[in-house]
């Protein structure tokens, strides 16, 4: 194996301070904490004794870093401009919880879309399965709002007004000063306001842009409950990518743990190459040692010093790792200073790095491709196939029927109507089934505006010799201005003869 000889720049690089602050001296009685927990098996954004390690990864701005960047800035913009881009008289996204109507992308969804709602659900699952299977954890380190926000908005501010990494430990370090203060406030002050900002804009989805000015510029006293919200999430916003920041996706986060589930011996993941860079070191001066006595790693830990939670992947995959590839990054950067090829670190996965084999399609990948097929098609299907309104016919009061004069029985109900156009429709009803059946409607036309689910209360009586062992079925014809017409079918119930 030939190798070019490591130059001095490479080894101050590798020489540069650890992206980790120093563990705390072992609490009384913990001295010999490693006999039951070896240091090489503790996460390394924790101490012995479970002392967190506040991490200031250094940044590594190589091609994954590029990419991810123009993903980040992509998404953001997305998710800003979103609640302002009208559609169909409504912003493009716009979570009406109140009138309990979902308006996406022009289309109106209401909660007796339960069908719809099942299909999308089923969707999202699947799909979650099947890039997990085949990308790992990419999603993390790629789209992830929590990722997202805090490498490309709040870690950048940090950086602004407190310097780089090792700036950050020293004045993490310093006994509090007024330049240190002005430092540290004026920090947490951008971090207030752009989580003002996110929270502003996501409650934006739920109660719409104007609606949320409407709300507190004219009267927010008014609105203490939206108040209190956009506040809270505020404060959540501004503690998570302040101070919490990488206990979320090694503690909270559950998706790192679902991958033991997903994962298998052909997932893509970050992987360091042991058979090329191992033994790792550089030979030191007067001991006789060769650069052919080692491997291509020279063990400087930029891999590590550049995690933004503080994994060393050359001891393996871990839950923690969020497959950034900024590991990868700065591996490439050190690769390159010593004159060897990239890719010590690399997206690759156990298979192919240990066997060489690259298997990309597994009977997993088949099925979860069908069912994909399925529930997305069917969502489709019925977003495309749905008709000018929606009609619900659900047994009410609190009697199953009651006995009329003249032998008649009544069953009450309640007409559900949907309104799925962008004008205003009116309906009326009627009954076709069985002969002899009397339909009783308080209002008629029913105007229903756009968007609209109104509800009706209405009675059908029937005769009794129409019931055969208790139950007979009623056949009603629903009819609009706008030309929707459909018949709708509901079991009535009588007594037993």
């Amino acid at each position: 194996m030939s190798h070019a000889p490591a130059t001095d720049a490479a080894a101050d690089r590798s020489a540069e301070s650890p992206a980790l602050e120093p563990s705390p001296a072992p609490l009384p009685g913990r001295e010999h904490v490693f006999e039951v927990a070896p240091e090489e098996d503790l996460l390394l954004s924790l101490d012995a004794d479970g002392h967190r390690k506040y991490i200031h990864p250094h940044l590594a701005k190589g091609r994954f870093w590029r990419l991810r960047r123009r993903i980040a800035y992509a998404l953001i913009a997305l998710f800003f401009a979103v609640p302002h881009i009208p559609v169909g008289g409504y912003p493009a996204v716009f979570l009406d919880l109140a009138r309990r109507q979902f308006h996406i992308l022009g289309g109106v969804f209401h909660p007796t879309d339960n069908l719809l709602l099942l299909a999308f659900g089923a969707g999202v699952i699947i799909t979650t399965f099947f890039v997990g299977s085949i990308f790992g954890r990419l999603w993390c380190g790629y789209a992830c709002p929590q990722n997202v926000y805090l490498e490309f908005v709040f870690r950048p501010i940090e950086t602004a007004l407190e310097g780089k990494p090792a700036a950050q430990r020293r004045l993490d370090a310093a006994p509090w000063s007024v330049p240190k203060l002005l430092r540290k406030g004026g920090k947490w002050a951008l971090y207030v306001l752009v989580s003002l900002a996110m929270a502003a804009t996501f409650l934006s989805y739920f109660v719409s842009w104007s609606g949320l000015v409407q709300a507190l510029v004219h009267d927010p006293l008014a609105h203490r409950g939206l108040l209190g919200v956009l506040l809270g999430l505020t404060g959540l916003i501004a503690f998570d990518q302040g101070w919490f920041r990488d206990q979320m996706c090694t503690i909270a986060c559950p998706y790192g743990r679902l991958q033991n589930v997903l994962a298998d011996a052909d997932t893509l993941i970050p992987a360091y190459d042991a058979a090329r860079g191992d033994p790792k070191g550089r030979p030191r001066k007067g001991r006789g040692q060769r650069r052919e006595d080692f491997g291509d790693c020279v063990d400087c830990q930029s891999c590590v010093h550049a995690c933004p939670t503080g994994v060393d992947i050359r001891r393996g995959l871990q839950l923690e790792c969020v497959g950034s590839g900024q590991c990868m990054d700065a591996c490439n950067a050190v690769m390159a200073r010593q004159g060897l090829p990239p890719g010590l670190i690399r997206y690759t996965s156990e298979r192919e790095l240990d066997t060489g084999e690259h298997r990309f399609w597994r009977p997993r990948l088949f099925i979860y491709l069908a069912l994909m097929a399925l529930a997305w098609g069917a969502l489709f299907t019925m977003v495309l196939l749905r008709g000018d309104a929606q009609v619900e016919i659900v047994r009410g009061g609190r009697q199953a029927y009651r006995a009329l004069p003249h032998g008649l029985i009544a069953n009450q109900q309640r007409l559900r109507l949907t309104n799925q156009r962008h004008e205003t429709q009116s309906f009326t009803i009627e009954i076709v089934e069985p002969e002899g059946a009397l339909l009783v409607v308080p209002i008629s036309p029913i105007v229903v505006e756009p968007a609209e689910l109104r509800t009706v209360n209405i009675v059908t009586e029937v005769p009794r010799d129409a019931f055969v062992n208790g139950k007979t079925t009623g056949v009603y014809r629903v009819r609009s201005d706008a030309g929707f017409e459909a018949r709708h079918e509901f079991p009535l119930l009588g007594p037993y003869r």
